[in-house]
């Protein structure tokens, strides 16, 4: 069976866990011979889904995520709001969506039919990660950890 071109997105902001599950079922559905590309969040997303900056600028987290073994590509998102121009330039055959990405299957595949692509959409599951698998956590935790110990400056 001829491996599949799979997409998957993140904001990748303090890598952890949980991103590395996310990227290992993607890589997966990929198959061994198959490729995984990787789009990474721009900064000016983050910005405006969160409301505060990523701790890490968009070519950093895109070096990061390339440097991962089950990655052949990263790139980063482009800045427009058509989700499906990327990918219209990548004509993938599985989107891997991550179980806590919030975007509508549905209203994404009439999107992608009406631009003529068969991209399949897979949800991925949680998958226990052993730990701090939130990169919402993981500030929320550092902030604690400094205002505990007197040591923000």
């Amino acid at each position: 069976m001829a491996g599949k071109r799979v997409l998957a997105a993140g904001k990748f902001d303090i890598l952890h866990l949980g991103h590395i599950a996310y990227l290992e079922q993607a890589r997966e559905l990929a198959g061994e011979d198959g490729e995984l590309i990787v789009v990474v969040a721009r900064d000016t997303t983050i910005l405006r889904e969160r409301g505060a900056p990523p701790v890490f600028p968009q070519e950093q987290r895109r070096r990061i995520i390339a440097s991962l073994k089950m990655v052949d590509e990263a790139v980063i998102g482009y800045d427009t709001t058509d989700r499906t121009k990327i990918v219209a330039d990548y004509q993938p055959d599985i989107i891997a969506l991550g179980y806590d990405q919030e975007i509508d299957i549905e209203q994404l595949s009439l999107e992608l039919e009406r631009r003529g692509l068969r991209t399949k959409i897979v949800r991925l599951e949680r998958k226990d990660a052993d730990g701090l698998s939130s990169s919402t956590t993981i500030r929320r935790r550092i902030i604690e950890y400094y205002k505990n110990n007197g040591t923000v400056r």
